[in-house]
């Protein structure tokens, strides 16, 4: 039996519309001025005023998910154990 896979995935980014606002991903960025301080852990004593610009090392994001983020189909039984006038819900697999 051939099968087709169907892409899904949505792009993860604050305010992304799939999902109520209390489980939708938060995504906070940092500059190269704001990670200045964790510069020391990676570059043992390096200090601001030996980097370019007085840079830190990198930019970065701190993402925040939840389990329900993400690329996945929810099937009826996730919402009720029952459909169609009392038919046990159908499941993904």
């Amino acid at each position: 039996m051939a099968r087709r896979f169907i892409d899904l995935s949505i792009t993860l980014e604050n305010e992304v519309i799939t999902d109520p606002p209390f489980l939708r991903p938060k995504i906070t960025y940092q500059t190269h001025a704001e990670t200045v301080g964790e510069l020391g852990h990676f570059f043992l004593g390096v200090t601001q005023d030996q980097t370019p610009d007085g840079a830190g090392f990198a930019a970065a994001e701190w993402v925040t998910l939840t389990t329900h983020n993400g690329t996945h189909l929810d099937a009826p039984w996730h919402f009720h154990p029952t459909m169609d006038g009392g038919k046990r819900a159908i499941t993904i697999d």
